[in-house]
């Protein structure tokens, strides 16, 4: 039923009537309600005429999902304005320090804004080095790269980026041999009345969040971690896109490992996976424990 419901979501969108839509693709107003009721289907021919007269793509208007573009970058910021940011509070920091008659104390000033600057704000430095590129044949993947990283690696990262010293590998398909979708809970639930004071808020520092990644298991038993940290922040293109990403990496014959059912979690937008997945966790333990 997803094309017939995406075809009455679209055409309303449209704001065209039954009527009117017929009249375009020069068929009669049945024909539309059929389709919209799931009785019949759309030719190929009427698929792609509805397809530019609702203005979505094909596979938005039979999946509901956007249109997968290649390359993507996944986790890739959109501009470098953070990073512009996190280097003038590092100058106005050694800046302020260079009043001090002591030869280290702009050195110390600069370090102190800079560490300041990357592990209390909200926004992830390391996504200019540690983002991966989703392509037709393959993946594109940092060298490297781990599942978490500890605070001297959190401030060294921007520092490569930086300096241009991003390293990059490419895994074809072919040489996948599992993909698994993973989010780390945390042992306590912060949403808790039990959760500890103070030991969570999401937004104050961006490592506070769940570890959430796809592993990459090639033939060789590598492991490879991609970030998928970027679907928290709602307005993002990676919310909007990790659907249909996984979607994508589904349909390879690739062994998809899902143990909680993330993959149909994250088609509707509007809920928060991390306390969907907490409510489902805390759920199973209450009823497990009754046995």
């Amino acid at each position: 039923m997803t094309l017939a419901s995406n075809i009455v979501k679209y055409r309303k969108k449209n704001q065209l009537s039954q009527e009117q839509l017929a009249e375009a693709l020069n068929i009669s107003r049945q024909s539309i309600s059929k389709w919209e009721t799931g009785e019949n289907l759309p030719s190929i021919d009427n698929l792609i005429s509805l397809s530019g007269l609702l203005d979505i793509s094909l596979d938005e208007l039979i999946t509901g999902e956007p249109y997968l573009h290649f390359p993507y970058n996944y986790g890739k910021p959109r501009n470098r304005w953070p990073v512009f940011f996190l280097v003038l509070m590092t100058l106005i920091a050694a800046m302020i320090f260079s009043g001090f008659h002591n030869f280290y104390a702009p050195l110390f000033g600069a370090l102190a804004g800079y560490t300041m600057v990357v592990l209390l704000l909200p926004f992830d430095f390391k996504r200019y080095y540690t983002y991966w590129t989703l392509k037709k044949m393959g993946i594109v993947y940092v060298v490297n790269n781990k599942d978490v990283y500890n605070s001297l690696e959190e401030l060294t990262i921007p520092i490569k980026t930086l300096f241009h010293a991003r390293k990059t590998a490419f895994i074809p398909y072919q040489q996948i041999k599992k993909i698994t979708v993973k989010l780390d809970l945390f042992a306590t639930n912060p949403n808790s009345v039990n959760a500890p004071r103070g030991g969570y808020a999401p937004g104050r520092a961006q490592y506070m969040h769940e570890g959430f990644h796809l592993i990459i298991t090639t033939k060789q038993d590598q492991e490879i971690y991609l970030d998928l940290r970027q679907y928290y922040w709602p307005r993002s293109s990676e919310r909007q896109m990790l659907s249909t990403i996984l979607m994508f990496l589904q349909r390879k014959n690739i062994e998809f490992v899902d143990e909680q059912n993330i993959s149909e979690l994250v088609k509707d937008r509007s809920i928060s996976l991390t306390r969907t997945l907490y409510e489902l966790r805390d759920n199973q333990g209450v009823a497990g424990s009754k046995i």
